[in-house]
């Protein structure tokens, strides 16, 4: 898995395409918050967004990476 700092490089990038980022910015400030990040339809099974791409990150890995974006994960519990 990659590290905070290589999101956070790999986000400023702008690799992905705009119109993906606010559903990115949403998964990520939802993990930070100890959650799922929510479902991933059309995957088999359906699993949330962080069993299957982050399975075993701590929130701090998505917290570290929304405070180098400047997502406020912190707000609205």
């Amino acid at each position: 898995m990659k590290t905070a700092t290589e999101m956070i490089e790999y986000y400023k990038s702008g690799f992905l395409p705009d119109h993906w980022m606010p559903s990115v910015i949403d998964q990520y400030i939802d993990m930070a918050k100890g959650r799922d990040g929510g479902k991933l339809y059309g995957i088999e099974g359906e699993p949330s967004c962080r069993e299957h791409n982050y399975p075993g990150a701590p929130d701090s890995f998505f917290q570290e990476v929304c405070d180098g974006m400047g997502w406020d994960w912190r707000s609205s519990q």
